[in-house]
């Protein structure tokens, strides 16, 4: 049988409608699905490793290397590259950095950051992403989905089952899609000068409609992926945390323990079925359909952590530190079962500033 992991980064649970030609491709979708952290770092150990994050990268067995079809794996973050541990069990593994498919991706292979011909080459690749947007031909932050998906069917022609594991950078930030109703350019600008707190009003709503846009055009990409692939394969659908568009004067994917952020979209095809609560630590056990690491098909709460905040979850309410409160309205409530399973929850600390600066820079937190 062939099996596809499809992650998704920074996609809100609440977008997943604007996906219908996904939807429609899953058999099922699950409402109550949450990150294990709100960062890719915390994330990627959990849904390739089936284990919580205690440092930069995978460090469990890697689901890949359970799986004796031809694997390919092929990432769009600099996060998950093999410098993190996740080309382990592949045959084939494809990432920005070590094997990216841009002058500067490639570039950096063969560069020492910091040294003179380092900043010389970033001086000259400033310079030209600045000349394209100058006739509007700036590149996408990220390589584009469709590149992704020919690179992976081409990859898996000859091979009659496979394993994929297939990482898309839409919609993280900046926003920048096809259709944006101003140029590449001014879309990456603006997202950028909102997400640091000194956008306009103006500018926040059209950072919102990018967003979105992102999302949509994504989805209709993936028509290309669902169309081609075999009917019988087991299919998880996921995203690694949420978005925060504005939601308390905050956007992007703070270290906050907030369901924008928590929520993910799930879904699966052809998959076992789960239990009402999922965690992206169950992803390896669903597509294998057996335990791996810490990952169940039948779960009644959650957990999540970020540097030394953490949150537990559970079909109705989501508790933090600060408080507890309904997933439905926010409202704050009381839930002790909860409360106590997130006192006894004792996560390894992970923050975006362990990783690589280089990585760090690259997308843009740096």
């Amino acid at each position: 049988m062939n099996t596809l992991l499809l992650t998704v980064d920074s996609l809100r649970n609440d977008y997943f409608e604007r996906m219908p030609a996904t939807r429609a491709f899953l058999d099922r979708t699950h409402d109550r699905a949450f990150a294990t952290c709100t960062a890719t770092m915390g994330s990627f150990p959990a849904i390739v490793g089936g284990e919580y994050a205690t440092g930069t990268g995978l460090e469990g067995e890697s689901v890949a290397n359970t799986f004796e079809n031809y694997s390919v794996g092929i990432t769009t973050n600099h996060l998950l590259s093999a410098s993190y541990g996740y080309d382990a069990g592949f045959d084939s593994f494809t990432s920005p950095k070590g094997d990216g498919e841009t002058l500067k991706d490639k570039g950096a292979i063969h560069l020492t950051r910091g040294t003179l011909p380092y900043e010389i080459a970033r001086w000259g690749w400033d310079r030209y992403q600045q000349l394209k947007g100058l006739v509007g031909e700036v590149e996408k932050s990220f390589r584009p989905a469709e590149d992704v998906i020919e690179e992976f069917l081409t990859e898996t022609a000859p091979h009659e089952e496979w394993f994929g594991w297939l990482h898309f950078m839409e919609p993280h930030h900046p926003y920048d899609p096809d259709d944006a109703p101003v140029s590449r350019e001014a879309a990456q600008r603006m997202t950028r000068r909102v997400l640091a707190g000194r956008g306009s009003k103006a500018d926040e709503e059209l950072v919102c409609e990018l967003y979105e846009r992102e999302v949509r055009e994504l989805d209709h990409t993936l028509e290309t992926l669902w169309e081609a692939i075999p009917d019988d394969t087991r299919v998880v659908f996921c995203a690694d945390h949420g978005e925060l568009l504005g939601e308390g004067g905050l956007w992007g994917h703070p270290g906050e323990m907030r369901p924008e952020l928590l929520r993910v979209p799930f879904g699966t095809r052809n998959a076992p079925e789960l239990g009402e609560v999922v965690s992206l630590i169950d992803v390896p056990t669903v597509l294998r359909g057996e335990d791996h690491g810490l990952g169940t098909l039948d779960r009644e709460v959650a957990f999540a952590a970020y540097g030394d905040r953490k949150a537990a979850m559970n079909v109705e309410r989501i508790a933090t530190s600060d408080e507890t409160c309904r997933l439905t309205d926010g409202e704050s409530t009381n839930d002790p079962e909860l409360e106590r399973a997130l006192d006894r929850f004792d996560p390894g600390y992970v923050v975006k500033e362990d990783a690589l600066l280089e990585d760090l820079e690259d997308l843009g937190y740096a």
